[in-house]
């Protein structure tokens, strides 16, 4: 019975040990879903916007704005679906439903390109009316390059056109001849490869490596001249939205309308309202 003992005791005290802790593994945190802000914008804003959205982006991470790009009349119709939280717009329709947001963010002006081989010094509003309605048989008697001029004009859909529409052709309708650009690098691209091309388009999207801007009634589309009005082809953009703008979409616009926002449309090319 001695010898039990010793082993007896052991077991006795194997049985009192501590029992052996487990460690709690740890939950690592789930990152946060940005949360999509929906925007759609003119064709022609779309290098500004992008350049503000991944600006915007880079200082509030957990927004991830989704920017779509539209004809004017397009985005227009977004907004009022539901598409999209906010527009960019070159335009605003005459007639807006009640209770309806908007602010000029930006200015710009609606430039008019000739090839650069084309010496032409310049239009009158009257004869810009002229050639658009597709009467000019020759740019030879205005100083340019003699032949047939080829006019590039814009689908109807687009904020250019409607500006064009309506400080220059008024009631009158532009050429059935006319070339349709669907966008201002295609505007750029016709008439830099036909030397009797003419057209317009944002004078924030001007290459004057690829095409010559003419002086209309005397006024180049200088910075200066838009800014003073002077140029007769100037107009203000908007952003709009449904109503008035709350949560993260209150947040962007003011940062866009902000000093932040207002040194990149600077930057960009866009003139400050």
């Amino acid at each position: 019975m001695k010898r039990g003992l010793p082993l007896l005791w052991l077991l006795l005290c194997a049985s009192c040990a501590a029992p052996a802790i487990v460690p709690t593994p740890t939950v690592e945190p789930l990152p946060a879903t940005p949360e999509p802000l929906q925007v759609v914008c003119a064709e022609s804003l779309e290098p500004l916007c992008r350049t503000l959205a991944s600006a915007y982006q880079r200082e509030n991470p957990l927004v991830q704005v989704v920017l779509a790009e539209r004809a004017d009349t397009l985005a227009w119709q977004a907004l009022e679906q539901g598409d999209a939280a906010v527009a960019a717009l070159t335009w605003l329709p005459p007639e807006q439903p009640a209770g309806w947001w908007q602010a000029i963010f930006a200015r710009d002006g609606l430039a008019i390109v000739v090839n650069r081989q084309n010496g032409l010094p310049g239009l009158t509003v009257g004869q810009l009316r002229e050639l658009f309605q597709g009467r000019v048989e020759d740019w030879g008697p205005w100083g340019g390059l003699p032949g047939v001029p080829q006019v590039i004009s814009r689908e109807e859909a687009a904020g250019d056109y409607a500006l064009f529409q309506e400080q220059v052709m008024g009631d009158f309708p532009v050429t059935l001849t006319a070339f349709l650009a669907p966008g201002s690098e295609a505007v750029l691209e016709m008439v830099a490869e036909n030397q009797l091309a003419v057209g317009y388009l944002s004078t924030a999207r001007l290459d004057e490596g690829r095409v010559r801007p003419l002086a209309i009634e005397g006024v180049p589309p200088v910075p200066e001249a838009l800014a003073s009005d002077l140029y007769p082809l100037t107009r203000d953009l908007y952003l709009a939205t449904p109503e008035e703008p709350q949560g993260v979409t209150r947040d962007f616009v003011q940062w866009i309308l902000g000093s932040e926002g207002q040194a990149i449309v600077r930057r960009q090319g866009w003139l400050l309202p």
